[in-house]
């Protein structure tokens, strides 16, 4: 099916989607296979500090799992993302069904990781889509402006809860106990 998704022109579902060669890094936008940015060093080394603070945390504390980009999740049949980080809480695993990517429920927390050409997208149009199929935390990232929001869902609404900047620490309220210090993330 990936081949087929290579060479025929949209639209796209998310079985083409699912389909797609593991390394294949586009995601489906409103039926069409959209390419992303590469992922820069900067942009993968916090990814990999966030997997380590968040995956130590959670198996600490036996609280659920971390997965790292690449991982699909759908938003609707011709809407499919690979957040930058997932963390889904013990009892909301994807099950065995779910191996390709997440066609029904929703990560407890998503996180994205800004670069200057993903900004609007990030903030507006996946924060969007998260509220859309109720994932209730949602971190954005911005390694320039070096600040991290830690938005949560009210009432179909996002509402900032915890920000930091800087050199400060990160302590998201819904992961109790979870220090992140910023100097460290940005490799000060």
């Amino acid at each position: 099916m990936a081949d087929v998704a290579l060479s025929q022109p949209g639209p796209y579902t998310w079985d083409d989607f699912i389909a797609l060669d593991e390394d294949d890094l586009r995601e489906l936008i409103d039926g069409e296979l959209v390419e992303v940015e590469v992922p820069k060093h900067r942009h993968e080394r916090i990814v990999a500090a966030l997997i380590v603070a968040l995956g130590t945390w959670a198996k600490e504390r036996r609280a659920g799992h971390v997965l790292a980009s690449g991982y699909k999740v759908r938003i609707t049949e011709r809407r499919g993302v690979m957040p930058d980080v997932q963390f889904f809480r013990r009892g909301n695993e994807p099950s065995a069904q779910h191996e390709d990517g997440l066609a029904e429920g929703r990560p407890d927390l998503v996180v994205e990781v800004v670069s200057p050409s993903s900004r609007r997208y990030d903030r507006v149009v996946k924060a969007r889509w998260y509220a859309d199929i109720g994932v209730p935390e949602y971190w954005i990232v911005d390694p320039e402006g070096r600040t991290v929001e830690c938005l949560v869902l009210e009432d179909g609404r996002w509402t900032i809860a915890t920000t930091a900047a800087g050199d400060e620490v990160f302590e998201p309220s819904g992961f109790e106990g979870l220090r992140i210090d910023l100097a460290d993330l940005w490799g000060d």
